[in-house]
Order: C-alpha cells, then sequence, then structure tokens
C-alpha cells in the first residue's frame, strides 16, 4: 500500500485498522512538512493556545497514554501534564518530534502482542478494536487542526 493513498479493505479487519492507523499517522507528519522551528511553535491562531508542536506533544500523550502504557500495561508516562498543547519551544523541537516517534514505536510493538481485537489492555482495560479507533479518531482529528495551523503559519493554502 502507498502511504499516500487509503488503505484498502482486505476484509481483515484487525490488519485494516492497523492500516488506517499508519496512513493517519503519516497524515499527520506531512502536516508538519516546510514549517521551521518557529512556525511549529507559534500559535498561529491567537488568542488560542494552540501550535503544530503543541499537537506532535499531544500526539506523543496519546501514543503513550492508549497504545504503548494502555495496551501493554509498562511505562506509563505523563509528558507535560498540562503543557502539551501549548508547550513545547524551538529548542525543544527535535526532541518533541522524536519523542513522538520514539511512543509510536512503542506502540507498534504493544499492538503486535496483543492477541486479538477483542483482548483488553494491561494498562487502561478498554480493548485492542476500541483503543484503535480511538487513534483514529485522535489523529483525524489533530491532522485536521494541523493543516489549518500550517497553512496559517505558511500564509497560503500549499498542499
Amino acid at each position: 500500500m502507498s502511504r499516500w493513498r487509503e488503505p484498502n479493505d482486505t476484509g481483515d479487519e484487525r490488519a485494516d485498522l492497523i492500516a488506517w492507523l499508519e496512513y493517519q499517522r503519516h497524515e499527520f507528519l506531512r502536516k508538519l512538512r516546510d514549517l521551521s522551528a518557529e512556525q511549529l511553535v507559534e500559535w498561529s491562531v491567537p488568542p488560542v493556545k494552540l501550535s503544530a508542536l503543541g499537537l506532535v506533544r499531544h500526539m506523543r500523550q496519546m501514543e503513550s497514554s492508549y497504545l504503548a502504557w494502555g495496551l501493554s500495561g509498562e511505562g506509563q508516562a505523563d509528558y507535560y501534564g498540562e503543557d502539551d498543547y501549548p508547550g513545547g519551544s524551538v529548542d525543544s523541537v527535535d526532541d518533541d518530534i522524536r519523542g513522538w516517534m520514539t511512543e509510536m514505536r512503542r506502540a507498534d510493538a504493544a499492538i503486535t502482542a496483543i492477541p486479538s481485537l477483542d483482548a483488553l489492555g494491561l494498562g487502561h482495560g478498554r480493548s485492542l478494536r476500541w483503543t484503535l479507533l480511538k487513534m483514529l479518531h485522535e489523529y483525524t482529528l489533530h491532522a485536521g487542526q494541523a493543516h489549518m495551523i500550517r497553512f496559517a503559519a505558511l500564509g497560503e493554502l500549499k498542499r
């Protein structure tokens, strides 16, 4: 499957949900392209305290809470407290993005270890099916926000 296209319906619900998660992660990452470190931390729609980097930080926390820790029960972390959306700085951009990607790898390992869509996560006690649907919601919602923030930061509708 090309990451630039929506996943096909294979008839395998687990594989399809995981493919959609990969696709949505990729789409979210695409919203960061062409942005400088300064633009990543800018609150592009004042007075809303929300930046593209804040969304990255939030998605790191979601990957941890719902997938990595939520499924495995290991390594629970509150990375930013109340400071995910408005937080971060030009100096933290690389660490924040690297941390998000690390959390995705932990999450993928946790997904692989869960035997079925109906199996419950050891951290939050929700099924893998529910958790994947929750994360698809998180990524689609926040990719849309990142899209608008990107346009505002670039000052043009650059696709």
